[in-house]
């Protein structure tokens, strides 16, 4: 028989909960009397938990060939399986020298009322502690970014895209400058090109936005960023000036090389798709490719990539890394936070740029690292409680935050 506090931390177990439990993982994986007598006792003294357990059991025995070894590899497996089956996005794992948690935020869906809220699931003692809800948001929280930005035409005449009608915005010579219905800016050519005009759109801290730019090609803006681009491309190429970050999908046209310019770095492509981080807080400006093939130029020297690679321009040196994680690189676009092995430092200036906050530190910086993905539609204080259950204190007073120890 086993004591009553053993399997009393069992009572509210979901079948996520008996999923990631280290005993109940290795009493699927390697049974032995004892462990079956454990869960055994459990069901008895907490029927409910019957089904619970035998769906967790299905989706830990679902692997074709199961390690006998319970490591971290195998676990993040069961994660990644107990997110499919439960229609749940792990959002965050994290890491520091001391200790090894798991976060996830988890939507729940329920057919009388529907709510979220956000949980934490602590390695050391498998147990799910709930850590907030919407409902229960504070007074000072702040929104998560948005379609925001500003366009500068030609003569200098200011358009706030995210407050504009849909429809024809300005004529730009031959062109007709037009928001879409489902937000994107778009700019169609008439007639033959005329004058060459520049237009500029802008993004601000707390913002983003599309465009698909004269030639057919598809451009996203990060939060804090700028693209200069000619409305119509004309002569022998089509050159854009980027600052912050952007991705593009590049229409091809093997007549007319796409220039990317950044600073002294120029990314070439005839057509393909790829993303430029080029923020000036970043330690490098970073290119990478994930369809086609580019070629990367910084002062006297150049490289050419192939879909997987990210050149790295640092202080007139491109170097090149190989098999980058592109989920990671375009996570933004598609609506996600995405951290990978990142210190504290590196997650609050993603934060600083999507939430519009200043972030300050005082005494010593925490040393956790973090990895996983979250929505960039959760407000500020939601992501700052999961990062909370890390030991990292904050307050926040207006729009600036404070990281304490």
């Amino acid at each position: 028989m086993f004591m009553d506090k053993e399997l009393k931390k069992y009572r509210k177990f979901t079948s996520a909960d008996f999923a990631l439990d280290d005993r109940f993982i290795s009493s699927v994986l390697k049974p032995d009397e004892q462990a079956n007598g454990f869960f055994k006792q459990l069901k008895d003294l907490y029927p409910h938990l019957e089904k619970s357990m035998n769906d967790a059991r299905k989706i830990i025995s679902s692997f074709e060939a199961p390690s006998e070894i319970i490591n971290n590899e195998i676990k993040d497996r069961i994660w990644k399986k107990v997110m499919e089956e439960t229609e749940g996005t792990p959002v965050i794992h994290i890491r520091s020298r001391r200790k090894y948690r798991w976060a996830a935020a988890a939507i729940l869906f329920s057919v009388i009322a529907s709510f979220s809220a956000y949980y934490i699931l602590n390695r050391q003692d498998s147990t799910i502690n709930e850590v907030s809800q919407v409902k229960n948001k504070p007074a000072n929280d702040i929104a998560p970014g948005g379609n925001k930005a500003i366009l500068t035409l030609a003569d200098g005449s200011i358009i706030v895209l995210d407050s504009a009608n849909n429809g024809t915005l300005s004529h730009q010579g031959n062109v007709t400058v037009i928001k879409m219905n489902d937000g994107k800016l778009a700019y169609d050519k008439g007639g033959a090109a005329g004058k060459i005009m520049y237009n500029t759109i802008t993004t601000p801290r707390g913002g983003q936005y599309q465009l698909v730019l004269a030639d057919g090609s598809k451009v996203w803006l990060n939060a804090e960023s700028s693209l200069k681009f000619p409305v119509a491309f004309t002569g022998r190429e089509r050159k854009v000036e980027l600052t912050g970050e952007g991705y593009f999908e590049v229409a091809h046209d093997a007549s007319k090389p796409f220039r990317v310019s950044v600073n002294d770095m120029t990314v070439e492509v005839l057509g393909t798709h790829f993303n430029v981080n080029a923020y000036g807080d970043e330690n490098n400006v970073k290119a990478t490719l994930l369809e086609g093939s580019v070629k990367v130029a910084e002062g006297g020297q150049s490289v050419m990539l192939q879909p997987g690679q990210q050149a790295k321009v640092s202080t007139e040196k491109i170097s090149v890394v190989n098999n980058v994680n592109l989920e990671s690189v375009v996570a933004w676009k598609e609506g996600l936070f995405y951290f990978d092995n990142d210190n504290i430092q590196k997650v609050m200036r993603q934060l600083e740029r999507w939430y519009d906050i200043d972030v300050s530190y005082e005494g010593s910086i925490p040393a956790a690292l973090f990895s996983g993905q979250m929505k960039r539609n959760l407000t500020l204080s939601q992501v700052m409680q999961i990062l909370e259950y890390n030991n990292i204190k904050y307050s926040i007073v207006g729009r600036r935050m404070i990281i304490s120890d």
